[in-house]
């Protein structure tokens, strides 16, 4: 699960891998994820600010899943990061929500696609999910980049679809099956 990147313009690399969460990690997450530049990304459920209460009930969670879908991506040996898998339910059990987040001192380097890559490849080798799909906010460019090259098609626009500080925004509607990341993944 150890990857390394280096930057084109620079000599800086950055070794990162994506593993489970642990109780020491909670400093870290607090540290990284009480951003709001983050938080407008994500959904509302997020808290913002983020505590180090939240950190410790998070983690507690994602260590007692029976299915592992909270990864925690790992940067210089720092939590730095989450990539997170929600299973649907009923007719929709065989599909899965993709949700991430990286620590701003790391945006830029590759490290969330590379890192997504491979989260992608444990969850459907560990799972029966057929079909990964994420919404993004029409504003974050970045991450509908990241997306798009571990091999996830924009499949929709949802207009004014969700309503994040105060003003409702459009979303992009994304989808990976599995059988397309097997050709290209």
């Amino acid at each position: 699960m150890n990857t390394q990147h280096t930057e084109s313009s620079e000599t800086r690399i950055y070794s990162a891998c994506i593993r489970p969460w642990r109780k020491e990690d909670v400093a870290a997450l607090t540290d990284n994820l009480n951003n709001k530049k983050i938080w407008d990304n994500c959904r509302d459920s997020l808290p913002y600010p983020y505590t180090e209460k939240d950190a410790v009930s998070f983690i507690h969670y994602a260590m007692l899943q029976s299915e592992q879908n909270e990864f925690c991506i790992e940067v210089e040996g720092e939590a730095a990061g989450n990539i997170s898998f929600t299973r649907g339910t009923d007719v929709e059990r065989f599909n899965a929500e993709v949700g991430y987040w990286l620590a701003e001192k790391y945006w830029g380097k590759g490290i969330t696609t590379r890192m997504l890559r491979e989260a992608v490849r444990i969850y459907f080798n560990q799972t029966d999910v057929e079909r990964l799909f994420a919404d993004v906010y029409e504003t974050n460019e970045a991450s509908m980049r990241v997306l798009e090259e571990v091999g996830f098609h924009r499949i929709g626009l949802k207009r004014r679809a969700c309503y994040k500080n105060g003003r409702f925004l459009n979303a992009y509607s994304y989808e990976l099956l599995r059988t397309d990341f097997a050709t290209c993944g």
